[in-house]
């Protein structure tokens, strides 16, 4: 054999060799590996697969978590499937693995500035600006996160500056005008609006910003035109499409909507077009349709999200298995989605699986503590077990998460009616602000302005409703409980019967009715209106509703036994236990009461009321240091439970002992109850304990005013007068005591303070 064939068959089998030996290489280097990942990612991405993209990018950031390029583009991808949380997790952790990329920065600074967290996108826009100091967007970032932080000098600062740098960039001026709206000033929001619609009459989002301002003002007729005008400059624009559809669903012109949603189906690459019909479809009560939208997303049912929506589709069609199938199709696969558990315990409320249901969301809220969605489930569950204090506490975490959400500030504005109505007005009139045509919200704020007796207001506004909604029952409700507190009976009787008219099986209603009936002293209508409505079928609601009105006709045994029935229906009310432990306090049956409230008290998250409850119970059994140890319970899980601080505080004034914490506690509780001369008087008490009369008399003083005729102020007054050396004036409020009828207990004492003094 010639050498040099024999020399070039090795160097050819040496070729091959060393090609294997850099294949196997390349087969085990992560650095390879990942970058081919990311590679074959970004082919998927560009040909609009993207769930084949994401899985792709996935496996690069597997392989190395600090791959910022794939994390940026996993979440281009996760925004493409409609996967905003998804999305918003990568952005962020591309821009902290990115430092030196802007376009990174300024994405995870949107994000985080639309999940109102405003602060850190503050930071992004400072970090970009660091990088590029004239860098527009990120100025114009920056403006929109100071605005949010209510710091608007700063907020136009910053656009002012963007516009000196591009005074011809009409989109700078759209968002000056975000920044003079959120002053409330108006005129001058409108004339930014128009101004970047001047410069930049073909770009629609401004046109689109422009109608979103006339529509957030209530200029309806502009609204509608500015959109139609952002469609004809771009027809296939899908946000103008979305917003056109959305204008048109809450402007009453539902059918109108579905032409908009369906070209965004048809355009859309992803699957949030077909998603959004889908949605349109389940608003108006059409799921066999959206079932139909779904079903032709069969390439991304992998994706959490469209199994999901085809899951809510099942379930208002009316398969419910079906429904909670696909939710554990989901959760089999990933058993720490948020979203599929939320949903899941929506669907078991829905169910009358209660329990289960609570578990869900209390899963998926553990899991996504920053979802408002979430927090908001959360606070309804807590409200329909009548755990207000947990509900409350859930819907201002909603508030936290988004301070515009006008549905959580309902639903907080409800549960403080009745504790906190000056406080309930206020948050009822943001909510109407953050959603002016919610009639619920609108609703609640008369209910508010009735409680705090502003009758005036309350009357203008609901005669506004009345015009806008004649046809709706709760609007007359309204009426007929507004008409009631005037004492006008012929109109709330007139407003009562126009309800019950449009909608006679409503609890609500009927609630009204026994209202009416109370106040017109007629017990007999009650029972004959509540005995009809029980024969014709029972809930938990009417059971309770029962219940109630029982207590109150002082039919104490059919109360009993309505209750009862009522926690039979649904053991997780927590409604029935409080008045059956009310029920029994009255009777003197403590063993029982107490019992009842430290039931209830475990089924609580946060049982401040349930507690506090149990102390008063021990109290009047007599055992005073396990009352302490009750209320210091109540006081650890909320150092502002007014009435656990206003009876410790008397416990120890009593006792004379720890007189400083005591006077702290009572001050505590005056600062949650200002109104309850109960309440002031066990700070004057304190005062006259700790040698301080002088103090405790300005404190007697607030109580008689508030209640003159309570024997038991008008004591301490005077004891108060005489430990300040006013022998005649405590001598005077003493006698006014005794005239005043006290019991014997209290009167004993008078008489013996007296007959001190004449000594």
């Amino acid at each position: 054999m010639p050498a040099n064939r024999y020399l070039s068959r090795h160097i050819v089998l040496a070729t091959l060799f060393g090609a294997a030996v850099f294949a196997a290489a390349c087969m085990t280097d992560p650095g390879v590996k990942k970058q081919q990942y990311f590679e074959s990612g970004n082919r998927y991405f560009d040909q609009g697969k993207y769930a084949e993209a994401i899985i792709e990018y996935q496996n690069a950031v597997q392989i190395d978590a600090k791959f910022g390029e794939a994390r940026k583009r996993l979440a281009q991808a996760h925004l493409r499937t409609g996967n905003g949380r998804g999305a918003f997790e990568e952005f962020v952790r591309a821009a902290d693995l990115l430092p030196n990329d802007v376009d990174a920065q300024l994405d995870a600074g949107s994000f985080l500035l639309a999940a109102s967290k405003r602060e850190e996108a503050l930071d992004r826009a400072d970090a970009a600006l660091k990088i590029q100091p004239e860098n527009i967007a990120a100025l114009v970032l920056r403006g929109n996160a100071m605005a949010g932080l209510s710091s608007y000098d700063k907020a136009l600062e910053a656009i002012e500056q963007a516009i000196r740098l591009d005074p011809e960039r009409g989109s700078t001026y759209t968002d000056l005008g975000q920044v003079e709206l959120a002053q409330g000033r108006r005129v001058q929001a409108e004339a930014a609006f128009l101004k970047a619609v001047d410069l930049a009459p073909k770009d629609s989002r401004s046109r689109l910003a422009l109608a979103n301002f006339y529509w957030s003002v209530g200029r309806t007729a502009d609204a509608g035109r500015a959109f139609e005008e952002a469609l004809k400059v771009d027809p296939a624009n899908l946000p103008a499409n979305r917003f056109m559809a959305s204008f048109k669903y809450a402007t009453g012109q539902r059918a109108e909507a579905e032409p908009y949603l369906r070209r965004i189906a048809e355009a859309s690459k992803g699957p949030e077009g077909r998603l959004a019909l889908a949605d349109y479809y389940l608003l108006t009560a059409r799921p066999k349709d959206a079932i139909v939208a779904i079903e032709g997303l069969k390439s991304y049912r992998d994706i959490p999200a469209v199994t999901l929506e085809l899951a809510r589709a099942h379930f208002a069609a009316g398969d419910r298995s079906k429904a909670i199938s696909l939710v554990d199709e989901v959760l089999k696969t990933n058993d720490k989605d948020a979203a599929a558990h939320l949903l899941k315990g929506q669907f078991l409320l829905q169910s009358g699986r209660r329990e289960d249901a609570f578990s869900a969301i209390q899963t998926a809220t553990a899991l996504a503590p920053d979802s408002a969605e979430a927090q908001f489930a959360l606070g309804r569950a807590y409200a329909s077990r009548g755990d207000k204090a947990a509900a409350q506490t859930a819907f201002r975490e909603v508030l936290r998460i988004n301070p515009r959400a006008a549905a959580a500030q309902l639903q907080l504005a409800s549960l403080q009616a009745q504790s906190e109505p000056a406080e309930s007005v206020r948050t009822a009139e943001e909510a109407t602000r953050n959603d002016p045509t919610s009639l619920p919200a609108r609703l609640a704020l008369v209910r508010s302005l009735i409680l705090v007796k502003n009758f005036s207001r309350a009357e203008r506004d609901i005669a506004v409703l009345r015009s806008q909604n004649p046809n709706e029952a709760a609007v007359h409700l309204m009426d007929a409980t507004l008409a009631m507190r005037k004492k006008d009976m012929a109109g709330a009787r007139a407003a009562l019967e126009r309800a019950e008219k449009l909608d006679p099986s409503s609890i609500d209603t009927l609630r009204v009715r026994i209202a009416f009936e109370m106040v017109q002293n007629n017990p007999a209508a009650v029972r004959s209106r509540l005995e009809e409505r029980l024969r014709q079928g029972t809930s938990p609601d009417l059971l309770i509703l029962a219940g109630s009105t029982y207590l109150t006709l002082k039919d104490q045994a059919e109360a009993e036994k309505m209750l009862r029935a009522a926690l039979e229906a649904d053991p997780a009310r927590n409604e029935p236990y409080a008045m059956l432990g009310a029920l029994y306090v009255d009777q003197k049956k403590l063993d029982e009461a107490l019992r009842e409230f430290e039931g209830l008290a475990k089924r609580q998250a946060k049982p401040v009321g349930a507690l506090t409850m149990t102390g008063m119970i021990l109290e009047q059994q007599g055992n005073v240091d396990a009352a302490m140890k009750r209320y210091d319970n109540v006081l650890s899980i909320d150092s502002r439970a007014g009435v656990a601080s206003n009876n410790l505080a008397w416990i120890l004034a009593e006792r004379g002992q720890d007189l400083d914490r005591a006077l702290q506690l009572a001050q505590t509780a005056v600062s949650v109850a200002p109104e309850r001369p109960e309440i002031v008087d066990t700070l004057g008490w304190v005062y006259y304990k700790k040698n301080q009369p002088r103090q405790a008399i300005l404190y007697f003083q607030q109580c008689i005013e508030k209640s003159p005729t309570v024997a038991e102020y008008h004591y301490h007054l005077g004891l108060a007068l005489v430990k300040a050396g006013d022998q005649p004036g405590g001598r005077a409020s003493l006698r006014r005591a005794l005239d005043l009828k006290p019991n014997a207990a209290v009167a004993a004492e008078i008489r013996k303070a007296l007959e001190g003094i004449a000594n």
